[in-house]
């Protein structure tokens, strides 16, 4: 008899996270945060190539990113924190939570908005339930910033039981002392931290 199942330990998915104006737009509101613009430059060129791959690949690409209405009423009164710098900053609306050009979804490509405020991009969306329905286990993660969301949804893949890999030279943090540490002190414990060039070899 024929086998028709599916390897699932082949399937993967690559999660940009917060490709969008307000990170990457000269006028983006946080743009200025990159101390390290060397670090960020390279992470732009560096995504742009691993988004190629995984598209020339068939591989899943997940867009996951943040869109508010001006009162910024989901986040309450967000005395700390991110909930309260996002709304100090006025984070994510209108053409700022649009995606930067050369990072727009393509037809077909899943699209993770339902973020209410988290760092990490599993909280309170619909992405842990997508992966596990179409199978999905191994994860590829990039994007702004990495000490911030990348770690923290990095961390939740983690202890949701993702086989988690974290493309480090494809997202930014703001200096490279951040870089420096999330390589050597974070990283080891929840993901494995690759480079776009290894990203790209391996396949």
């Amino acid at each position: 008899m024929a086998d028709h199942s599916t390897n699932v330990a082949d399937k993967s998915a690559l999660i940009f996270i917060e490709y969008v104006n307000d990170w990457l737009a000269p006028t983006g509101g946080i743009n200025p945060q990159f101390q390290d613009r060397a670090q960020f430059d390279a992470a732009i060129a560096n995504s742009k190539t691993i988004l190629a791959e995984a598209r020339r690949r068939g591989m899943e690409v997940i867009h996951a990113s943040l869109r508010f209405e001006p009162t910024f009423k989901v986040l309450g009164e967000g005395k700390y924190g991110l909930r309260k710098l996002m709304r100090d900053y006025g984070s994510f609306l209108g053409e700022q939570a649009d995606f930067f050009p050369g990072f727009e979804p393509q037809p077909g490509e899943y699209v993770v908005r339902e973020r209410s405020g988290s760092s990490s991009v599993f909280t309170g969306t619909t992405l842990d339930s997508y992966l596990r329905n179409n199978r999905i286990f191994d994860i590829y993660l990039s994007g702004f910033a990495l000490r911030q969301c990348v770690e923290s949804s990095m961390r939740n893949a983690h202890d949701l039981g993702y086989h988690t890999n974290v493309i480090y030279d494809a997202s930014a943090a703001f200096t490279m002392d951040q870089q420096t540490a999330f390589l050597n002190e974070i990283a080891p414990f929840y993901a494995n931290a690759i480079t776009t060039q290894q990203f790209v070899t391996q396949g």
